[in-house]
């Protein structure tokens, strides 16, 4: 187990260190040689950690994925699915006000390279299939409708998600926390996800 902790430290250590050389010099600019000197560490053991460069700008979504499943364990009891949702989504915007601009830097390079929309993409479609799992369970436990689509409801909260995201990246670093986008528009789409007479459930 601490072994397990050790390794996810020193993995966090390269993604945060490779990030800042990032910021500095451009992605294009940075080699991995840069990168475990800044760290302190061979070429190898980078590797073992990331198969390449452009690995290290995924790590924050696989990441987040592992934040989405725990969250879901973690809260499965929780009596409100409104609630189960913010409390998962909150784990996901607990990074990004950690190091606010390092995310936007990544998220901005993601976007801009290209290189990596099919390894994306699969992260997503991992994400709607998470959200699914949460609803059907949801449904199980009378908290939606048994009619509701959770397929399309999965997708419209990773739209929400990423539209919030996409405005955050856009605005001012001052102006406003992504979470506080996300959640004025949850909170407009959530009014059509509410079961009828189900109060602010």
């Amino acid at each position: 187990m601490l072994r397990a902790a050790r390794k996810q430290e020193l993995k966090e250590q390269i993604f945060i260190q490779a990030l800042k050389l990032f910021g500095e010099r451009g992605f294009e600019n940075v080699t991995v040689e840069q990168i475990t000197l800044a760290c302190g560490i061979a070429k190898g053991t980078f590797y073992n950690y990331f198969p390449k460069k452009e690995s290290v700008l995924l790590h924050l979504g696989k990441t987040q994925l592992e934040a989405v499943n725990d969250s879901i364990r973690r809260n499965a009891g929780v009596p409100d699915l409104k609630d189960q949702l913010m409390l998962l989504f909150e784990s996901l915007f607990q990074r990004y006000d950690e190091r606010p601009e390092m995310i936007r830097l990544m998220i901005s390079e993601i976007v801009r390279s290209g290189l990596f929309f099919l390894d994306e993409m699969s992260l997503i479609q991992l994400f709607r299939n998470a959200l699914v799992t949460l609803l059907e369970e949801a449904k199980r436990n009378g908290l939606l409708p048994e009619q509701a689509a959770s397929e399309d409801i999965a997708a419209v909260l990773t739209g929400v998600y990423f539209n919030a995201l996409l405005i955050w990246l856009s605005a001012d670093p001052a102006s406003e926390r992504v979470e506080s986008i996300f959640r004025r528009h949850f909170d407009i789409v959530w009014s059509g996800i509410r079961p009828e007479g189900a109060g602010d459930r």
